[in-house]
């Protein structure tokens, strides 16, 4: 796990939205996609449930988003 899928986790967290979320923080939506769906892997869960244009969170990835936001407040600290 890299520090910058966790920010693009919560980006699309944030955004509900793949392509507004790359958009956000300056990266490619297939760049996206890929390391979500690398971070997925890694884990072992789906975080998230892709629908047409809109992305929800599962149970398992509202656990990891409240972890990743922690920890990345703690860094910004």
């Amino acid at each position: 796990m890299e520090l910058h899928q966790l920010q693009y986790a919560v980006e699309v967290a944030n955004q509900k939205n793949f392509t507004r979320a790359a958009e956000k923080i300056n990266v490619s939506q297939s760049t996206l996609s890929h390391q979500i769906a690398k971070l997925e892997d890694e884990l072992g869960v789906k975080l998230f449930d892709r629908k047409a244009r809109i992305v929800c969170l599962t149970q398992a990835g509202e656990d990891f988003i409240d972890q990743a936001r922690l920890t990345l407040n703690n860094l910004e600290k």
